[in-house]
This record gives structure tokens, C-alpha cells and sequence, in this order.
């Protein structure tokens, strides 16, 4: 078990938040890309920097050119009714180095300082806030040698902090590391590792309410110079990281997504490689995309969540053998005696199943136990994944009921998933019955 590993169990129980489902909900499938919107904010962003972030429920931004921080609500993002970012104190630099805990009773920032020996190099600094001012900033003590130190970002109790740093033991440029804050203060940092950081450079890191990391690199596999990537947070330490694919990622340089806490909105920036010219971006549900079948639970209502399904696989999968894209079904599902005989796998047949979890190996769960009865499964290969189902039914409302009583047989993550004879179709008009 590696040292960073030993870290995060140790500190774990600061933070209070369940952990992710490893393998997350594929319940959105491919239609995920239906249900996002992305538009570009009208900030008229010129530089010196496009990135954007949150503070409460508005946009950080630099005006037209100017380095100062501005915020403006999110649903208008109208720069002429903008003010500055607290009322007794302007910051400048970059709107997503900052970080604020849950409760926005503090907050952390990057900022340059000149050092005689070294020149300029970041910072990262602490405040307190009350009533829309701030007080008490401090650089925080680990801060205090030669190495930079930028992009701070903090869990909603700021009990853990990870951010960008040239520090030894690199990678190399900009890695990124973690942090506890304990009675004594922020510990001494340690590297997230070689899983996470790369040959390149590792920046704007943000911890999201599940702790799970995003960040941009350019040293992981991708599609442009700074791509963005996520590690899901396992309870324990984030895996490896998987590339958010052409859902956001493109030939340029995306940067900085953060999430807001409570409303479903996300943001990030898009910059030309050459450093000429940027733009700030919004993602958002679409709803009148949505259906009842597929998108019953609210909590299947996330940007992130949605994201996720859009990754490309694991980092450290690149290199094992592929698989087949759909594996096909050997034996029908077991019903029970409530229901109908099993369905054939007539090619041109729609039919519902309930998937109730993911895994990395074929044949990890061959029967599981619903309602006090034993069913066999079904697997399929999907995105990286076995896919394991349970049960088939010709309407979406009979596998719905079933799909509550996975649930409430422990398979929480459980949905209904459609399938044409023995592939599953991602066509979602299907479930419109």
C-alpha cells in the first residue's frame, strides 16, 4: 500500500461525504451528451486570463482587460452589472485559483509574490469572510520556500486541500499534491503519485461534493494541449484519472472546471493554444430532454454524474486487451413467478432490463438475490465495463417496479436499461411508451 494511500485513509474520516459507487451509474448511457447543454458566456473576456469559478451563487470573471476579479450572478453573467468580488478588498489573477468551504466562511487564493532570489512565484493564501468582506489573509506556512504553489482547492470542510506545485518530488513541471488540515495547521504536502501526475504539467485541481478530482493536464493521453480529467474519489484515495473525451475536450486548452454545490451548473474555459484568445463556458441540464423512465431519480440530475459517462476509460486500461464493444447474452434471464416467461432475443425486439452494477471482470456476479430470490445475471460490454443486468420485460413500467425492488435489495445505483434483441440501444425514444 502506497505511502499517499495510507494518507487518505488516515484522513479520510474528515470528510463527510459518502463515497462514489466505483463504477458509477450508466444509467445516461450515451444519451448523457443529449441531456448537457453548453453555451459560451457573454463576458467579453480579452485577458489576461479566461478562466472563470464560483463564489455563492455567482460567476468569478476578470473584466475586458483587467486583472481584477468581478463576480456576476450565474443565470444573467452580464458584465455591466458586475462588482467586484468583496467589497472592502480587490484580488486579481486568475478567478478559478480560488477555493472557498462550503459554507463560504473561508476561502483560499493564489498570489504572486516577488522574491528577491527568485523572482516572481505563486502563493497560496487563507482568509476569512464575513458580510461579503474579508479579513485575516495569511500564506499558508507550507507555502513558505522557493517552489510555486497555485490553484488551491478545498473539500466542503476544508479538512483536505489539493493543489498545483513544482515541489519535489515531481514529475515533472506542475504536479499535484494534498494536504490535511489538522489542529496544528495544513500538514506537510504529499504527491498524489505517478497514477495522477504526469511528465507535464497538472493544474486547476476542484474537489467536488462526492470528493471526487477533476483537473487539466497535459501530460495524460488526450485530445489538445490542456485536456480535462476526473479520478473518482473510491473512499479511501482517487483512482486513475479517465479523460473527459470530445464531450468537452477538443485540440485546444480546457481548463478550470469547478461545479456549483448546490445548482446543477458547471464551468470551465477554453483557451487557443497560442495563448491569444479564450472564452468561459457553461454547462447545464438540458430538461426537456429528460424522461421519466430514465431520468426518475434526482439524483441521476447531476452535471458530474453526466460527465462521468462521457469519459474515456481508465488511464491504466489502455494497454489491456479489448474487449468485444458488446459481449453477447448466453442464457435468458430468470423471472419470477409473477412474471411472464422469457422473453426471446428477437433482434428487432425492444426490451427493458434492470442494471444493477458495473465491473472491470467478466462473470464477477453470476446470480444475486432480489426480494429474497435468486436470479441469474446477464452481462454486456459497455464503454470499458461489464455491464451486469438482471431480469427483461416488455414495458418500462414493469421493469421500473422491478428496478424498485433491486433498490431496495441493496443495488442502489440500479436503472433501466434498453436492448434491441441482445445490444443495448441508446436510442432514449424507446422509453417513450
Amino acid at each position: 500500500m502506497s505511502l499517499f494511500t495510507l494518507y487518505l485513509i488516515a484522513t479520510y474520516s474528515l470528510i463527510p461525504v459518502t463515497a462514489n459507487d466505483y463504477y458509477y451509474s450508466d444509467s445516461l448511457g450515451s444519451q448523457a451528451e443529449e441531456w448537457l447543454l453548453i453555451d459560451t458566456l457573454d463576458l467579453n473576456l480579452t485577458g489576461p486570463c479566461y478562466d472563470v469559478g464560483f463564489y455563492q451563487d455567482d460567476i468569478i470573471f476578470l473584466k475586458s482587460g483587467e486583472a481584477i476579479n468581478y463576480r456576476t450572478p450565474i443565470d444573467q453573467a452580464d458584465p455591466a452589472s458586475a462588482r467586484t468580488l468583496f467589497a472592502n478588498k480587490q484580488f486579481f489573477g486568475s478567478p478559478a485559483s480560488f477555493s472557498f468551504r462550503a459554507d463560504h466562511s473561508k476561502g483560499y487564493y493564489t498570489r504572486s509574490l516577488k522574491k528577491e532570489k527568485y523572482g516572481t512565484v505563486e502563493k497560496i493564501f487563507e482568509m476569512s469572510i464575513e458580510d461579503q468582506k474579508v479579513f485575516d489573509l495569511w500564506q499558508l506556512s507550507f507555502t513558505a520556500d522557493q517552489y510555486r504553489y497555485l490553484h488551491p482547492a478545498v473539500s466542503s470542510n476544508d479538512s483536505v486541500m489539493v493543489f498545483s506545485s513544482d515541489r519535489l518530488p515531481t514529475s515533472g513541471g506542475l504536479d499535484l499534491f494534498v494536504s490535511q488540515n489538522t489542529d496544528e495547521g495544513w500538514s506537510t504536502p504529499i504527491s498524489l503519485g505517478k497514477e495522477i501526475n504526469s511528465s507535464g504539467h497538472e493544474r486547476f485541481p476542484f474537489l467536488d461534493s462526492q470528493n471526487n478530482l477533476w483537473f487539466s493536464s497535459t501530460g495524460h493521453s488526450g485530445y489538445g494541449g490542456y485536456d480535462i480529467f476526473f479520478c473518482p474519489f473510491n473512499g479511501q484515495s482517487w483512482d486513475h484519472p479517465r479523460n473527459l473525451g470530445r464531450s468537452l475536450n477538443g485540440p485546444d486548452n480546457e481548463l478550470g472546471i469547478c461545479f456549483h454545490p448546490e445548482k446543477q451548473v458547471a464551468l470551465f474555459s477554453r483557451t487557443d493554444p497560442s495563448g491569444s484568445g479564450g472564452m468561459a463556458l457553461r454547462v447545464s441540464l438540458n430538461k426537456a430532454s429528460f424522461t421519466d423512465s430514465l431520468m426518475e431519480e434526482e439524483s441521476s440530475r447531476t452535471i458530474s454524474l453526466l460527465l462521468q459517462t462521457l469519459a474515456d476509460p481508465a488511464i491504466q486500461s489502455v494497454n489491456r486487451p479489448q474487449a468485444e464493444p458488446e459481449k453477447e447474452l448466453e442464457q435468458p434471464p430468470v423471472r419470477n413467478e409473477n412474471q411472464e416467461p422469457a422473453l426471446q432475443s428477437d433482434p428487432d425486439l425492444v426490451t427493458f432490463r434492470v442494471q444493477i452494477k458495473s465491473s472491470e471482470k467478466a462473470e464477477s456476479t453470476p446470480s444475486v438475490s432480489i426480494a429474497g430470490k435468486s436470479y441469474t445475471t446477464n452481462e454486456y460490454y459497455y464503454k470499458g465495463s461489464y455491464r451486469i443486468t438482471v431480469g427483461q420485460f416488455e414495458t418500462v413500467v414493469e421493469a421500473n417496479a422491478f428496478r424498485l425492488q433491486c433498490k431496495e435489495s441493496g443495488f442502489e445505483q440500479a436503472f433501466v436499461a434498453a436492448f434491441r434483441g441482445n445490444k443495448r440501444e441508446t436510442d432514449s425514444s424507446v422509453f417513450k411508451q
